[in-house]
């Protein structure tokens, strides 16, 4: 029989400092996605995580961190599946690079997730930054099987990668829009000198 005045006590949920991070990181996106960044307050995280707010805050200093941490994180997931699909594909340098030009399907995501110039920019640098030394890669691959015939494999796949960046945001409305990877693949073409397609 319980003595009287004394309280019960639940069970403390203890987890691994990263497997917290990581869920704190997971429910933030799912909700950025679902009610956008500006409508989801800390406390709405920690809510649906059924945690205090200060366990969020102990991971995390403020709202606009935890989105840095979802962004970085899908531009992590988007390197690693372009690496692997280049180390599974057996063509030419020319060919992966249509791995590398593919549209990304978590593009959407980020305009999902909040719509400021300022995070909207670091998605895309952060993305950029990250293949950079990738897309250098393919393009030695290119140099060393013919594709093409490039002298300054890293300053180009910077100024590529770079002209991009710059040039979405001009892109970005109709009738620009859907002409995009097209244009982007040509100038890339043209940069790398790629001979006519048939």
């Amino acid at each position: 029989m319980p003595q009287k005045g004394r309280l019960k006590t639940m069970a403390r949920i203890t987890k691994h400092v990263e497997e917290r991070r990581q869920e704190i990181i997971d429910t933030a996106r799912e909700m950025f996605i679902e009610s956008g960044y500006e409508k989801t307050q800390v406390a709405d995280i920690s809510r649906r995580m059924n945690v205090a707010s200060g366990l969020v805050y102990h991971y995390f200093k403020s709202k606009a961190d935890i989105l840095y941490a979802v962004i970085d994180e899908l531009a992590e997931n988007k390197i690693q599946d372009t690496k692997n699909a280049l180390d599974k594909s057996n063509g030419t340098a020319l060919e992966r690079l249509g791995l590398i030009l593919a549209p990304d399907p978590n593009l959407g995501l980020y305009g999902k997730l909040v719509n400021s110039r300022a995070f909207l920019k670091y998605c895309k640098e952060k993305t950029f930054t990250a293949i950079s030394p990738v897309f250098c890669s393919l393009i030695e691959a290119g140099n060393e099987d013919g594709s093409w015939n490039c002298e300054y494999p890293r300053e180009t796949a910077a100024f590529i990668l770079q002209g991009i960046a710059g040039a979405s945001e001009m892109l970005e409305c109709p009738p620009n829009a859907e002409q995009k990877p097209k244009v982007f693949t040509d100038i890339i073409y043209r940069i790398l000198d790629v001979p006519p397609r048939r």
